[in-house]
């Protein structure tokens, strides 16, 4: 009987001896506009603008209206065209994994 114990808490401490770390990266940063679309257009980094509400597919994030576009990590260029009239023209820089917000108003 005592071996039968000493044998099982042999086999329960070598089954705990292994410990395996698992890290999750992500190579996308993201641009998240908070704010209903209703048609602007989108320039980043002067390319092809995106239709806000057309191009790009919103959601629900803590009852506000929420777009998020993944873009490469670096410095970036943000310009938001609603008419005729520039409403918003930042630049900023965005590391991989994080999140530049922005509020459509």
């Amino acid at each position: 009987m005592k071996a039968l114990l000493v044998l099982f808490c042999v086999l329960l401490l070598s089954a705990c001896g292994g410990f395996q770390q698992t890290v999750q990266t992500d190579d996308h940063a993201y641009l998240q506009l908070i704010g209903k679309p209703d048609g602007e257009l989108l320039y980043i980094d002067n390319r092809r603008p995106l239709v806000l509400g057309t191009d790009t597919t919103s959601f629900n994030l803590n009852g506000k209206t929420a777009t998020k576009i993944s873009i490469g990590p670096g410095s970036h260029e943000l310009r938001i065209v609603r008419g005729d009239t520039t409403i918003i023209h930042r630049k900023f820089y965005v590391s991989s994994g994080n999140v530049f917000e922005v509020n459509l108003k």
